[in-house]
């Protein structure tokens, strides 16, 4: 005992020192920071996933929904993508897109869970893709690209989230960080930070002694994660101009932004029989067409971890005093009859969400019964210019209260 005592004073003596510096220089970065500006809502930036810093700020303002996507959210090129239809206040208030790629139900759970209180009582809004109910879920390499080792430290010290949340969370990162190790050519996984969340999701006597007497790793490692977050967004909010909000409110003819819509969407899909963007039918389709025939007909949505991992975003939400808006889009009809993913096998994975959403009671913008109308999707996946128009209209709704 007196040996470790030994250890253990002068560690825990050094952890207190470094803390307290760390703690100086925070606040001395905290104390410089530029203030949030309304254009950075409009970029779905890397450090909105993977930090805590923008979200908070983005939070903080009375007048800016948060928008909780994946790839969708790139396509800024039409329109009617909400980071355009409410550029400069348009309906009064502003919107921040936070995902890209990949980002998934399990995704926005860690981030919404590791917020503290900066969400807790917001309007949030969340977007899942159809193509992520594949039946393993979210990839391991997939995830490790979106996954921040920040957030998932920051929920374990959240007293307000209860421990089977906790416990589930830990779980998937436990197996993906293992399975992800697993793959060729993986990069380095932290290994302090697999052992802890093994140990909260399955914790042992032995597993216990391993994370406790790394406490002090974890808690110095927090601080860095904070300055390094900070650090990182500096010049995303320097570069960052914010819009001159309008005097009084335009009114929103819909039936015009309807008709504008679909002929930009005409415009921008005018070499394919499918309404989808030039480009990506050229880039992904085109040649290939006769290829494409029948390919999925083996494809199903009916079993996926993704399903858990929505039912975990939805008591997340509920836990953080959250009444989310979620987006549930369709697939797109025409093509999924080409290539062979039949109607029933899409309606069975649309009534799996429609159901999980009853189950929670979350407002909800079922697109799903639209999946054959002309221009609502811009590819395969992704909603189009129809389809971020009705997205437009529900937000309004939704902010209001209506």
């Amino acid at each position: 005992m007196k040996t470790a005592g030994k250890i253990l004073l002068p560690a825990v003596a050094m952890v207190l020192a470094v803390s307290l510096a760390f703690f100086g220089v925070g606040a001395a970065i905290t104390g410089t920071m530029p203030p949030w500006r309304d254009s950075v809502g409009d970029v779905n930036h890397t450090e909105k996933i993977t930090g805590r810093y923008l979200v908070e700020q983005s939070a903080a303002q009375g007048d800016t929904l948060l928008i909780f996507g994946s790839s969708e959210l790139r396509t800024t090129e039409i329109s009617t993508h909400p980071a355009n239809f409410f550029a400069g206040r348009r309906a009064g208030f502003q919107v921040d897109i936070i995902g890209r790629g990949s980002c998934q139900s399990l995704i926005h759970a860690l981030e919404i869970a590791a917020s503290g209180d900066s969400l807790r009582g917001r309007k949030v809004v969340l977007i899942t893709s159809p193509q992520s109910y594949v039946p393993e879920g979210i990839a391991p390499d997939l995830f490790m690209a979106n996954f921040s080792p920040q957030q998932y430290l920051e929920l374990l010290r959240d007293d307000s989230l209860s421990d089977e949340v906790k416990v589930y969370l830990s779980r998937r990162v436990a197996e993906l960080l293992e399975e992800y190790k697993a793959m060729p050519n993986a990069s380095p996984v932290d290994p302090a930070i697999a052992a802890l969340a093994a140990h909260t999701a399955n914790p042992t006597l032995w597993s216990g002694v391993k994370t406790g007497f790394l406490a002090p790793y974890y808690a110095v490692r927090r601080q860095l994660w904070d300055m390094k977050d900070k650090v990182s967004v500096r010049g995303i909010l320097e570069e960052g101009e914010d819009y001159p909000a309008p005097g009084e409110l335009p009114a929103i003819d819909w039936a015009a932004e309807t008709e504008a819509a679909v002929a930009q969407g005409k415009a921008m899909s005018d070499n394919n029989d499918f309404w989808m963007l030039n480009d990506y039918y050229t880039t992904y389709i085109g040649s290939r067409l006769e290829r494409q025939k029948d390919r999925d007909k083996d494809l199903t949505y009916s079993q996926s971890k993704e399903y858990d991992d929505l039912r975990v975003l939805f008591t997340v939400c509920r836990e953080k005093g959250i009444e989310p808006l979620f987006i549930h889009v369709p697939l797109h009809g025409p093509w999924s009859d080409y290539t062979g993913f039949t109607a029933d096998r899409r309606d069975e994975y649309y009534h799996n969400v429609w159901e999980i959403t009853q189950e929670y009671g979350v407002r909800t913008l079922d697109l799903t019964g639209y999946e054959y109308d002309e221009y609502l999707m811009c590819d395969v996946m992704h909603l189009g210019w129809k389809g971020w128009l009705a997205v437009d209209k529900a937000l309004i709704d939704y902010y209001y209260d209506r």
